[in-house]
């Protein structure tokens, strides 16, 4: 194969043209390289466009009660290509001084990570406290990138008695 072409398996099959965000300069490849700042995850094909991670989740909303806090939030702009999106959520109490991680007494519902849904609803947070919360979205190359991940925060006062 000419360059900008390859074949994923030798053979009496024709060249492919490299997919999306990938490339290759050489004669005779089974894969292409991705441009920069764009990954092939482990099981994603050689036809596969290269993606890269997504932007920050957006338009962070809160309702609470007593008892529950319930954060939605709108996807990433840029889902960088890929359909698998998953939300993971950092909590930290924060002083005026210091912040610390909101550690195992909040609970969280689903789960604080590998969330495939916009929302989650938090249970057993104290009353008078700054809460941080981080949002965070990943796909399936995040952890391939060097670039910080991208989230958004919400601070949340809980002020009930």
């Amino acid at each position: 194969c000419r360059p900008g072409f390859y074949k994923a398996f030798a053979g009496n099959i024709k060249c492919s043209k490299c997919p999306p965000h990938s490339f290759t300069y050489v004669e005779s490849t089974t894969m292409c390289q991705c441009e920069k700042g764009f990954y092939r995850a482990e099981k994603d094909p050689p036809s596969m466009a290269c993606t890269k991670p997504p932007s920050a989740p957006r338009n962070v909303n809160f309702n609470m009660n007593e008892t529950a806090l319930y954060l939605e939030w709108s996807p990433p702009i840029d889902t960088g290509g890929r359909k698998d999106l998953m939300y993971n959520i950092l909590c930290r109490k924060c002083d005026p001084s210091q912040c610390e991680l909101c550690g195992g007494g909040i609970r969280f519902v689903p789960a604080h990570s590998g969330l495939q849904n916009a929302s989650v609803t938090v249970l057993d947070f104290l009353s008078h406290v700054n809460y941080t919360f981080d949002i965070e979205a990943t796909n399936g190359v995040s952890e391939l990138s060097f670039f910080p991940k991208q989230y958004t925060s919400i601070i949340i006062t809980t002020d009930q008695e």
